[in-house]
């Protein structure tokens, strides 16, 4: 598949430049992590729009989870991006295509290179001819025309400066218009950063990104407005934080509502925001009625003294529980980031867990391990502290690969997970969470919505019946789930529930989401056994002390304002000297 930018080649230019994106992230993870739902990679969409359209340019986009690599035509230039877990993939389509193309230079971005820059493993991309570092939108067209004209260009290439997506343009439309209906909907990004100061989080430490950047306004209504012509009718607006700058996302739902009354189109929403949205029931009320039914939010911990050794402090100020049912009584999904492994966990962490799942009528939540990012102040303090472990994430083939000794023990945390695995896919548990969630509905402040909601199981069917892997999960799926019949009898009994409930407008929206939720949990964790795990606790002869390392704060140098940098030193270190504290006596 190839796309040409319009426009009349220049007399001295007898042939265009051949620009070919390729999208090869990990298989087993792509395969495996959305369950067969395959999203679009924005990445490409947004850097061809910045390409300039002179004529001089031919750009193509082959994304290997639809096409074999064998098909990839000859190209000038093969731009890469991905994250960790796809480097070696990436590796294999890069060698491939160089024994194929010995002329094409190779070039790769995105945040896997900001991330093995700020590990010092960048030796791991040594085979492509450049690796550029940062923010491409303002760069690639420089870049690009250094490469067609025969120009110097350095190996590794970092950018000048962040790019202000307040300058962000449309995405490339002969690109988007051909490719678009074999992705889950749509991704359309809308502000970058945070204001928030969590250790283990790297949004906060890239340059000027602990405060919100939002896209124009207009921009995104005539970006929707496209996209729903094209017939797409879910879509994911991307951020770091939705509601970074509440006013500003509350300007931008109120156009998003006068843009649907205008047009009639009622597209699915799903994003990503923090916890204190439930400060702003204005907004809940508008969001709901503008479409949106899901939400992911960074729960992390039950725990208010996890919550504090990660600076989370907009977590850590109010009822964790009761915060969580107010969101959840307006009808939103919340899609729950949970972690195991932080200093302040002990044994009780994981029953506590499953309490705080089942008290605030959560449906899903699903703990990852706590890893320490690259450039974190996470990473820093595990690297002070030599704890730190050499592991190269998506190889193996563990379930669970972290990079950090913990200070709960490596048996414990498997052990404990486990525990939380069977208590977790429980029929009776699931039943549990399914009735609370209901019976939340029912407080007052439910608003119906229109449209079907995010999580569309036709169009997922549809998506996972052209995929044979996918296609053998989901068969694994269904065994596994039958093979309890206790579990059929809790899901009938869901069922029912939802039936009895009919002035509940989408309960069987919510229901699917349940299921799919816990049939997900299932797939995922029934034969779970030691050997999914590779992680480690610390050493026997480990000094306790040492999880404040005695650099840890006069390292500190994140491109952030230093009272920010002080109020996340402060809460992380106050709580980690309670901890040495309660079990050093």
């Amino acid at each position: 598949m190839s796309t040409s930018q319009a426009s009349a080649t220049p007399e001295h230019n007898t042939r265009k430049f051949r620009v070919s994106f390729i999208h090869a992230p990990d298989p087993i993870y792509a395969d495996t992590q959305n369950y067969g739902a395959k999203f679009m990679p924005v990445w490409a969409y947004t850097l061809a729009s910045h390409i300039p359209d002179d004529g001089n340019y031919e750009l193509s986009l082959f994304d290997c989870r639809f096409q074999d690599k064998s098909i990839i035509t000859e190209a000038d230039a093969f731009l890469f991006s991905g994250i960790n877990q796809d480097c070696g993939n990436m590796e294999q389509v890069r060698s491939e295509l160089k024994a194929r193309y010995p002329n094409a230079r190779m070039l790769i971005g995105g945040p896997i290179c900001w991330s093995f820059d700020q590990a010092k493993s960048m030796e791991q991309l040594d085979n492509f001819d450049h690796v550029f570092i940062g923010d491409a939108e303002d760069e690639i067209a420089g870049l690009l025309d250094s490469l067609r004209t025969g120009q110097p260009l350095d190996r590794v290439i970092r950018s000048k400066d962040r790019f202000a997506i307040g300058k962000a343009k449309p995405f490339f439309r002969p690109m988007l218009d051909t490719t678009v209906d074999r992705y889950y909907g749509a991704v359309l990004e809308v502000s970058r950063g945070c204001p928030f100061l969590c250790e283990f989080c790297d949004i906060r430490i890239l340059k000027d990104n602990n405060r919100p950047h939002n896209k124009s306004i207009d921009l995104i209504i005539s970006e929707l407005d496209h996209l729903s012509r094209l017939g797409v009718k879910q879509v994911l607006l991307a951020c770091d934080n939705f509601i970074g700058e509440p006013r500003w996302a509350e300007e931008l739902i109120d156009r998003i509502l006068e843009w649907q009354e205008r047009t009639g189109f009622r597209p699915s929403l799903y994003t990503w925001l923090t916890i204190n949205f439930y400060k702003y029931d204005s907004l809940m009320k508008k969001m709901r009625q503008a479409g949106f039914d899901m939400l992911f939010i960074g729960i992390e911990s039950f725990s208010k003294n996890s919550l504090l050794e990660t600076a989370k402090v907009q977590n850590s100020t109010s009822d964790m529980i009761e915060v969580v049912r107010h969101i959840q009584s307006y009808g939103f999904i919340i899609v729950a980031g949970l972690i195991f492994g932080f200093d302040s966990d002990d044994e009780t962490c994981f029953q506590n867990t499953l309490d705080g799942l089942k008290d605030s009528a959560l449906l899903s939540g699903d703990p990852s391990l706590l890893t320490a990012l690259p450039g974190t102040p996470l990473y820093r303090r595990m690297k002070l502290s030599n704890r730190l472990r050499d592991v190269r994430f998506g190889l193996g083939g563990y379930k669970y690969q972290t990079n950090i000794k913990y200070l709960l023990g490596g048996k414990e945390i498997v052990q404990g997970y486990k525990t939380f695995v069977n208590g977790f896919t429980d029929g009776a548990y699931q039943y549990s969470r399914l009735k609370a969630y209901f019976d939340l509905l029912d407080q007052g402040n439910f608003v119906a919505m229109d449209g079907k909601g995010f999580g569309n199981v036709w169009l997922f069917l549809s998506m996972i019946l052209k995929n044979r892997a996918a296609l053998w999960q989901m068969t694994q799926r269904l065994a596994r789930f039958m093979s309890k019949p206790a579990n059929l009898y809790y899901a009938f009994k869901g069922l029912g529930l939802v039936l009895s409930r009919p002035r509940i407008k989408g309960g069987f929206g919510y229901f699917q989401f349940w299921f799919f939720a816990w049939t997900n949990a299932v797939l995922k964790y029934q034969n779970l056994s030691d050997k999914d795990f590779d992680i480690e606790g610390v050493d026997a002869e480990f000094d306790l002390k040492n999880i404040i390392p005695a650099d840890y704060a006069s390292s500190a140098d994140e491109d952030i304002p230093q009272q920010k940098i002080k109020a996340q030193l402060r809460s992380t270190i106050a709580q980690l000297e309670s901890v040495v504290s309660e079990r050093s006596a």
